[in-house]
C-alpha cells in the first residue's frame, strides 16, 4: 500500500536507491537533505524537499510536519569525515525522535552496523575482526555508530515501531536476495544497495523485525 515517507540521508548511494525504488512503487517521498543538488533529477522532480542541517530544529520540524507516518533514514557517520567528539548523527537523533513523537509517526526504519551489537548475537569471527577494524581505526564512527542506534532501540514499540537495519559491506550491483539473521547465523558480509531498498520496503509492510536489529548480507 502506498505511503508516504519521510526519508533522512536520501542523496547517499543508498538513500538514492530507496528513494528510486520507493517512487517506482508508487510512494509519496518527503527527502531531508544538507545538498539537493546531489539528487538526480528523476527524484528531485518528483519529491518533496526540505533542505537544511540534521540539528536544525525548525527545519528538521519542517520537514517532520509533512503528514507522513512513516520514517527511513540512511544516515550515518562517513569514515573520513568521523572525528573524535564530533558527533552530527547522534545529535541530529536527538533532535528527530521527539519530533516523530510530536507528528505521531507509526514506523521507523533505521540503518546501522554490526558495530552496534545485541544480544541475540553469535559470535562471528569475521564481524569480530571488521567490528574490531572499525574500534581500532575509527573509533568515532564506532560511537556515532552505538549512540545513534541506540537512541532508536530505547523507544517504545508501542509509540513506534521500530526496526534497525545492520548493514556490512556494500556494493552497488543489482539487488540480489537478502538474508535477515542475527550475527553468527549465517549473515554475509556483503550486501547490495540496491538489496537493501527492496529490504526495507518489504519490512515496512510485513513487520517481520519490529523492535528488533536484524543483520543483513547477500543470500
Amino acid at each position: 500500500m502506498p505511503r508516504h515517507i519521510l526519508v533522512f540521508g536520501g542523496t547517499s548511494p543508498t538513500g538514492i536507491d530507496f528513494c528510486l525504488a520507493a517512487l517506482r512503487d508508487g510512494h509519496t517521498l518527503t527527502l531531508y537533505v544538507r545538498n539537493a543538488s546531489k539528487l538526480p533529477t528523476e527524484i528531485s522532480s518528483n519529491v518533496n524537499i526540505v533542505v537544511g542541517n540534521l540539528t536544525d530544529a525548525s527545519k528538521v520540524e519542517e520537514a517532520a510536519s509533512c503528514g507522513a507516518k512513516t520514517v527511513v533514514s540512511f544516515i550515518g557517520p562517513v569514515m573520513g569525515d568521523a572525528k573524535k567528539g564530533h558527533t552530527p548523527i547522534s545529535d541530529g537523533y536527538r533532535v528527530i525522535i521527539p519530533l516523530l513523537k510530536k507528528y505521531k509517526y507509526e514506523r521507523t526504519l533505521n540503518l546501522s552496523t554490526a558495530s552496534y551489537k545485541v544480544p541475540q548475537d553469535r559470535f562471528s569471527f569475521t564481524y569480530a575482526l571488521m567490528v574490531w577494524f572499525i574500534y581500532l581505526f575509527v573509533r568515532p564512527a564506532y560511537v556515532e555508530i552505538n549512540t545513534t542506534t541506540r537512541l532508536i532501540t530505547e523507544l517504545r514499540t508501542e509509540d513506534i515501531k521500530w526496526t534497525v537495519f545492520r548493514v556490512p559491506g556494500l556494493g552497488n550491483k543489482d539487488a540480489k536476495p537478502v538474508k535477515a539473521a542475527f550475527v553468527g547465523e549465517g549473515v554475509g558480509i556483503f550486501l547490495e544497495r540496491k538489496g537493501i531498498a527492496e529490504w526495507v520496503l518489504k519490512e515496512m509492510e510485513e513487520e517481520k523485525w519490529v523492535g528488533k536489529c536484524p543483520a543483513l548480507s547477500n543470500a
